[in-house]
């Protein structure tokens, strides 16, 4: 090769997350874009309006669809950062420069571990069946594993089929990669704008917690939160993996911990709410629980992993399906414990959980003692 560079030779394997440091554009506009994007655009009244009245989405359906496309994305943008993907141009090339960055912090935010097991209570709850949370999860997380083999494929489909032996294009591409960030903070901007200055609710609330509950100061909130959590996600994760080397531990650790940890930090919204209600109503509190836990938690990377592990000659897919179950077991516990907060907030006519009943059995023996 003319400049001696490796990253444009073709590769077979699928790329781990690299741990090199960030442009601080990355770090601040991927995160701030993808929560405009979820926390404005796809919100169920936005998108009934933009289809008709009549179409209605349910706050599981768009999540589970914003995971799902998020994992196509990272496939997509996999395949460009490991080299699978070859670029043939300077629009290629540039999607080679922003991928470590949207895959780190853009998609990171733009999908959620935590909301999908939270969701999945919630949906376990309304329907007094824990099965159907659990389906949920794995339905997720298996139509995730397809559209990342989807997007990598279709990076493959558009990318130059021989190797490239020098980069003429390069000064052209690092400029359409600022232009792309650029078009990003209008994006913001432009979307800021759009909400209005009235507040969420009528109700005093809002004000008990430092904050007024407007649409503006909650978009402006969540984003600083997604961007301190997908930091955090990721700094941690690699903090973790090169801890974990990975031929002494079968399947990613570093994912896996993060994924337990912040689904567990997301409860606490509604942790707060069983002491007072109103506490739903802080922006703070919801932009941690939503926000930061969301964009710190792992979906992509999980599904990014799947498919590496599937990937591998020797037992790919019996360490993939170890992967999968292993998250599934942990996602259970949050779900349970989750479920287990949902039923002690609004307690089922036909099922209570272990909890609530617990509660009710200690209830009632301290009834009978203060008779007696």
């Amino acid at each position: 090769m003319l400049n001696g560079e490796d990253k444009y030779k073709k590769k077979n394997s699928f790329s781990t997350y690299r741990t090199r440091a960030h442009p601080l554009t990355c770090i601040l506009v991927l995160p701030a874009a993808a929560t405009v994007t979820t926390d404005v655009w796809f919100q169920s009244d936005v998108l009934s309006s933009a289809f008709g009245n009549n179409v209605v989405f349910g706050y599981d359906v768009v999540l589970a669809v914003t995971n799902v496309t998020g994992a196509f994305f990272d496939g997509f943008f996999s395949a460009w950062e490991s080299g699978l993907a070859v670029p043939s141009g300077a629009k290629t090339e540039a999607l080679h420069l922003v991928a470590d960055g949207m895959r780190a912090f853009g998609l990171s935010t733009y999908t959620s571990w935590a909301g999908m097991v939270g969701v999945a209570a919630s949906m376990a709850h309304a329907r007094t069946s824990a099965l159907v949370g659990i389906m949920y999860i794995l339905l997720t997380v298996l139509c995730a594993f397809v559209a990342h083999g989807l997007g990598s494929d279709f990076s493959v489909y558009i990318s130059s089929p021989d190797p490239i032996t020098n980069k003429p294009y390069s000064t052209r591409a690092h400029k359409l990669s600022q232009q792309f960030m650029t078009c990003l903070v209008g994006y913001i901007l432009l979307s800021y704008m759009y909400l209005g200055k009235e507040k969420i609710d009528s109700d005093a609330a809002g004000n008990e917690f430092w904050i007024t509950a407007t649409p503006r100061n909650q978009l402006v909130i969540s984003a600083l939160f997604a961007i301190l959590g997908a930091y955090s996600g990721h700094l941690l994760a690699d903090n973790i993996s090169k801890s974990l080397k990975y031929p002494l531990i079968p399947i990613p650790m570093e994912t896996l911990m993060c994924n337990a940890l912040f689904g567990m930090l997301g409860l606490s919204l509604n942790a707060f709410k069983l002491r007072d209600v109103s506490w739903g109503e802080s922006l703070i509190l919801r932009g941690f629980a939503i926000n930061f836990c969301g964009a710190a938690s792992l979906f992509a990377r999980h599904v990014s992993d799947n498919r590496r592990l599937y990937a591998k000659k020797w037992k790919g897919l019996w360490r993939a399906w170890i992967n999968i179950s292993a998250n599934i077991v942990f996602a259970t516990v949050v779900f349970w414990a989750a479920f287990e907060i949902e039923q002690w907030e609004q307690p089922s006519e036909t099922r209570k959980g272990v909890v609530v009943k617990l509660m009710k059995i200690l209830e009632t023996r301290r009834k009978n003692k203060a008779a007696l």
